[in-house]
């Protein structure tokens, strides 16, 4: 068996739940994302989690986007209503990303499954970038606006309770997941892969959150708990 040197080095992620613009850089070994409730960890842990699933491609819902990209839709509606040009009305559409740049060992013999992700042709480049983008099908503008507001001329809060109530069903129907490989230094040179290639390349488990702590009713049944307080107690005494 060949053994491939390659690692992931940076995540970049778009408009997912709490994650509406981060790069988050990987360390060589082991990468610890440590913050406080509500920054973000359960979002990024939520994302892979859908990328790496064996099942079929990732799902995604109006909460998924984060909350500024929900007034971008908005901002894409009002656009439309003014008759402006599809590419116009296309780019004020939100849409979810996770950019994913490996670095490669350029003297392995084989790189496997990370050959369909390499497009550049610059010898002294060994990174490859993939990107997994959720957003609206080709041509769906017109379905995804269609009669969205019946009557434009009642209260804006009113419009806007409408907008988002149809929006949520329509999302789901007419966006849709791509995976594409991007040459790390031409945005313009990529290439649109199947959704197999990303499920032979990365893999991954998860530990669910483990709760109570502290809590003595759950030691004996918190087994992650038990190992964290254990080395906590150790790292002290020997400090």
């Amino acid at each position: 068996m060949t053994i491939v040197a390659m690692k992931i080095t940076n995540i970049a992620i778009k408009n997912f739940r709490l994650l509406a613009d981060v790069s988050l850089s990987l360390e060589e070994r082991t990468t610890v994302v440590v913050g406080r409730n509500n920054s973000g960890k359960t979002s990024l842990t939520e994302l892979f989690r859908r990328l790496l699933d064996l099942g079929e491609r990732p799902k995604f819902r109006l909460e998924d986007f984060s909350l500024s990209s929900h007034e971008a839709f908005w901002s894409a509606y009002q656009a439309s209503q003014r008759n402006e040009a599809e590419p116009i009305v296309r780019a004020a559409l939100p849409w979810i990303e996770a950019a994913i740049t490996i670095k490669y060992d350029p003297a392995a013999p084989n790189i496997g499954a990370l050959s369909d992700f390499v497009v550049d042709l610059n010898p002294d480049c060994t990174l490859a970038l993939l990107v997994i983008r959720y957003e609206l099908e080709p041509g769906g503008i017109e379905a995804l606006f269609k009669e969205l507001v019946a009557d434009p001329a009642a209260a804006i809060e009113i419009q806007r309770k409408t907008f988002f109530r149809e929006i949520r069903e329509r999302i789901p129907k007419l966006f849709s997941v791509s995976l594409i490989a991007r040459d790390p230094n031409d945005a313009s040179n990529t290439r649109l892969l199947e959704w197999s290639s990303i499920r032979a390349l990365l893999h991954g488990g998860f530990i669910n959150a483990q709760r109570g702590l502290d809590d003595e009713t759950n030691r004996n049944r918190n087994v992650l708990g038990a190992i964290l307080e254990s080395l906590f107690k150790t790292a002290s005494s020997t400090s």
